[in-house]
């Protein structure tokens, strides 16, 4: 299991808990996504960072990897900076 404490922002155990959904931004081409913090968690360590999630991400839709992540809290918006 990968596990990567670096990268800034809150873990992904911790984004369970809450039941917080990782928002992901392809920085080429602007295709963005919400990822379910399950689907994260099979691949990577609860003490991943969501930061660093990015790093393991690529476009689905150009194939980037120039990749932003943020926690998606329900109610704030879209977080500007994405683009």
């Amino acid at each position: 299991m990968i596990t990567d404490g670096d990268g800034g922002g809150p873990s992904l155990a911790e984004l369970a808990v809450q039941g917080v959904p990782v928002a992901a931004w392809c920085q080429a081409c602007g295709h963005h996504r919400l990822l379910p913090v399950t689907e994260l968690l099979r691949r990577l360590h609860g003490r991943t960072r969501v930061g660093a999630v990015a790093r393991r991400l690529c476009c689905t839709a150009c194939g980037g990897r120039r990749i932003e992540t943020r926690p998606h809290y329900r109610g704030l918006g879209v977080v500007a900076g994405h683009r």
